[in-house]
């Protein structure tokens, strides 16, 4: 099991006022994890709902009308991980949404060059062909921060020719669905401390399987996943619109570990 914790502060130099705004920062509880506690507070909470999304994805929609120059949002808890392999899939005729390419993963000239020289075994299956596009990006990609930012795409991404876990995961997208496979992104949490991680799921006769391209491995026991979708856009964690002039500064800090006994 692990312990969990998100924080989300931003601060506005001068008040804002009528701000909206979405948060997803609940794990999801699937077949391969079980939420054993959770505790969500977000201020300002003049107006809080908690609804899902057409990927089946829970997020928190609020409305703040007064002046305020802090948000803030802090999700605790603890998640039973690793208990199976993978998840079950969507019924088929859904499955369509994850083999065609969106804004962020489409191949430009680099990406579709780069797919032509892969030598896929063509006899097994999907998810043996994943880790083999999984092993041949790690080969000639390299992670770096800083490099790359949350509108890059993967051809710019694989241009520039180093990223982060957002870079990694578009880009093995867009090699699984030239490859006919059906993939799509995953946003969540990695035991550590840091950011928000991401990481990539494929299609299998029916399930889907976690594979973690900036580390290399299978999503097993140490990822909390939070959301799914077609890309990073499906997977904010936050997101919001206000009135007012003011800059902001934002803090987002992640903390994962194992659950000590008796958790």
């Amino acid at each position: 099991m692990l312990n969990y914790r998100y924080y989300l502060k931003i601060e506005f130099d001068s008040p804002v006022t009528n701000h909206s705004f979405t948060v997803r920062c609940t794990p999801a509880a699937d077949g391969r994890q079980e939420i054993i506690r959770q505790d969500t507070r977000i201020l300002p909470r003049e107006f809080l709902s908690m609804n899902g999304d057409s990927f089946g994805n829970t997020y928190f929609f609020g409305r703040a009308r007064e002046p305020h120059t802090l948000f803030e949002v802090v999700a605790e808890g603890t998640v039973k991980t690793g208990i199976e392999d993978s998840v079950e899939a969507e019924p088929s005729y859904r499955l369509g949404m994850y083999a065609g390419q969106t804004r962020y993963t489409a191949p430009g000239e680099k990406l579709t060059e780069f797919f032509s020289g892969l030598k896929l075994p063509q006899k097994e299956g999907n998810l043996e062909k994943s880790l083999c596009i999984m092993s041949a990006l790690r080969e000639a990609y390299v992670y770096v921060p800083g490099k790359t930012g949350i509108s890059t795409t993967a051809e710019k991404a694989w241009e520039i020719g180093c990223g982060v876990c957002q870079d990694y995961s578009h880009i093995m997208i867009s090699l699984c669905r030239m490859a006919g496979i059906q993939a799509r992104y995953a946003a969540g949490m990695l035991i550590g401390e840091g950011l928000s991680h991401a990481w990539v799921e494929v299609a299998q006769e029916g399930r889907w399987y976690g594979l973690d391209p900036t580390n290399g491995v299978r999503v097993l026991e140490n990822h909390i996943k939070i959301s799914h979708g077609r890309d990073y856009g499906d997977c904010l964690l936050n997101q919001g619109v206000f009135t007012g002039t003011a800059n902001q500064q934002q803090t987002v800090s992640v903390t994962v570990e194992e659950a000590g006994e008796g958790t």
